[in-house]
């Protein structure tokens, strides 16, 4: 069937294993008229997998006088969303999105740059070649301009205001297309390359030299964006707390430039979507929009991803051959797709994470119990690390704390163990000058029962991880009990030393408690919320400042950071935050107490999984039979 998915901020997608290995796309804005279900009943709105596209204001206010205009679906490729939580089903309202033979596993999954970087329906020679298109998409006219709209999210400027994003970005992580995703269109938007999307709302909504008068965006946050089934109330406004979609698509086409107005967002509207098929021994390279494949890598044996954090990079784990592969994965350069260069690295490595930084690549190799150091700037290896590591799988890292949280002026990198135990590796540099180690100084006392995954955690500026494994824990980290069902806690850095920590030439032994370090557990959520044992974890990207540039805060970092949607966990204006701030947690759980597999949905703010069915009686998961990976943008 035909694929229409939303897009990122506003979606978590899902890896499925079992008899139908697939992924599917959790849609997380409700509102946008993808492919699926078109049935709408005005008199009963709230019917379960009925479409809520028609409920969208914009559409059913104003939808004729917007441009384009926007109607309710009549089939299934332009259907609509059937709400917030839900997954987005194809034309065969199949939610099995992409699956065999487009891929035979799914072992890691990442997002990289937006399409529109390459495929647009902008004019020739960089855009539309054929059968469509249109004169105002010209890259010379898109002039993204992202100023703060609140806490945690960025807003077009005012005429005016100062803006870092340069002319011609592809387009921002931080904003969402209105709708999203915009219906498909038949004739297409362009034949040559194929893109079938309908453009976002033009700016030209919002009032145009020649008609002044512009139309006011309905569609923003509010308080019940689920609605309530029960009492046939629709859903009253969008699920992200602050809004992250706006009226800027190109203009409608005009014979002469001069006419278009300049804009912030295109089509394409999606990303690449780089999926292992360790069976086929490839990336596949997937349009997150459509579904269809765009490429496909070969390699050795791919296990394991980690990006850049400017997107220049992706670097894959061939657990086989001992190996790590570094693809190109920019669109402007010359060996784009391509293997630039292959590391020897130590036996079996697994997981793999790229220095927020981007200082180095850190890579676990489980067979011999060592992780290799790869230098961002060679990608060569500049060192093994071997003391205190016992089959380390998954490792997570966050930034080098220069101007922020403790100042220690190192980054810390936290490396699971499949003994349960999380070793914290302090960067240097060391020597008798230094102030870092350049090597793991200990362990936290908590064990985590047969981990599963590891993340860092977003909004802790301090430093911090989210762990998903086995019930267990305590020493204080509490939570206890049998082995067998599922946990997710939230282990943060202490300290009482502010500044960086000098080596000192006299201790024999690097530890914890020698660098001044300790560790609790801010939250441990187990069976009492959990409905199985989760195997991956995700957060929501509804609210992040990647449109501002990806800061450096370290003289250690290599090439020039990203101007925008770069995978660093924090941003600069004025101080350093946080970039993404997540309200969800996800958590795959392929073997759930409500039957078959399911993602839990955690609220960060309670600590209580989110009812994500309303139609339903109890609290409900979304169901999703082998759910086993999920991710968003920011997934290390």
């Amino acid at each position: 069937g035909l694929v229409n998915a939303p897009v990122a901020p506003d979606a978590i997608y899902v890896g499925r294993f079992g008899s139908e290995v697939s992924i599917s796309v959790i849609d997380l804005n409700g509102n946008g008229q993808s492919t699926g279900n078109p049935a709408f009943n005005a008199a009963i709105p709230m019917i379960e997998g009925n479409s809520m596209f028609p409920l969208n204001p914009n559409v059913s206010i104003q939808g004729g006088a917007l441009t384009p205009p926007l109607a309710p679906g009549t089939c299934t490729f332009n259907g609509g969303s059937s709400g917030v939580f839900s997954l987005t089903k194809d034309s065969n309202l199949s939610d099995r999105l992409a699956m065999s033979p487009q891929f035979e596993s799914v072992g890691d999954f990442m997002l990289g740059h937006a399409l529109d970087s390459t495929f647009n329906n902008g004019p020739p020679p960089f855009g539309c070649q054929a059968g469509g298109g249109n004169l105002c998409a010209t890259t010379g006219l898109k002039i993204p301009t992202p100023v703060f709209g609140g806490l945690n999210t960025l807003t077009p400027a005012q005429p005016g205001q100062f803006s870092t994003a340069p002319i011609g970005s592809e387009n921002l992580m931080s904003w969402a297309p209105h709708p999203n995703p915009p219906p498909l269109t038949f004739p297409p938007t362009c034949i040559s390359p194929y893109i079938g999307g309908q453009e976002p709302t033009s700016i030209d909504s919002l009032g145009t030299a020649q008609a002044p008068t512009g139309i006011q965006n309905l569609l923003v946050p509010g308080s019940f964006p689920q609605g309530d089934p029960s009492n046939q109330i629709p859903p009253q406004g969008m699920l992200t707390k602050e809004l992250n979609t706006y009226f800027q698509g190109p203009s409608s086409p005009q014979t002469q430039a001069a006419a278009c107005a300049s804009y912030q967002i295109r089509q394409q509207v999606g990303n690449f979507l780089y999926v292992v098929d360790r069976v086929r021994r490839e990336i596949v390279v997937l349009n997150s929009n459509r579904f269809n494949v765009i490429d496909r890598i070969l390699l050795s044996d791919p296990t394991s991803l980690a990006m850049s954090p400017d997107v220049t990079y992706l670097a894959v784990t061939n657990q086989g051959s001992n190996t790590v592969s570094f693809v190109d994965i920019n669109p402007a350069s010359a060996t784009f797709h391509q293997v630039v260069k292959t590391t020897p690295v130590g036996k079996g490595p697994t997981g793999v994470a790229w220095e927020p930084d981007n200082e180095d690549i850190l890579v676990c190799n489980e067979a011999d119990n060592s992780m290799t150091v790869i230098s961002s700037t060679s990608l060569q290896v500049r060192k093994t690390v071997k003391n205190q590591l016992n089959a380390p799988f998954e490792v997570a890292i966050t930034p080098r704390q220069v101007g922020f949280s403790f100042n220690r002026q190192v980054y810390f990198a936290y490396i699971m163990g499949r003994n349960g135990r999380v070793s914290i590796y302090e960067s240097g540099p060391d020597g008798t000058a230094g102030w870092g180690t350049d090597d793991i100084v200990g362990q936290p006392l908590f064990t985590f029962p047969n981990p599963k995954a590891i993340q860092p955690d977003h909004t802790n500026l301090q430093s911090g991880v989210w762990i998903a494994h086995e019930q267990a824990l305590n020493l204080e980290g509490e939570i206890v009990g049998p082995v067998g069902t599922g946990a997710v806690t939230n282990m943060v850095f202490e300290t009482t030393a502010t500044g960086p920590v000098p080596l000192s030439s006299s201790s024999s032994f690097i530890g914890l408690s020698s660098r001044q370090i300790t560790f609790r557990i801010a939250r441990a959520l187990g069976q009492e919320v959990l409905t199985g044992i989760p195997m991956d974890i995700a957060f929501d990207n509804l609210r992040n400042l990647s449109g501002l540039p990806n800061p450096t805060t370290s003289v250690f970092t290599t090439g020039d950071p990203a101007s925008v949607n770069g995978k660093n966990l924090i941003r600069v204006s004025g101080g350093i935050i946080n970039n993404n701030e997540p309200s969800f947690v996800f958590l795959a759980v392929p073997n759930s107490s409500l039957g078959g597999g399911v993602i839990d949905v955690i609220d960060i703010s309670t600590g209580q999984r989110r009812d994500v069915n309303l139609y339903q009686p109890g609290i409900q998961s979304i169901k999703a039979d082998g759910a086993t990976l999920v991710m968003d943008y920011f997934r290390q």
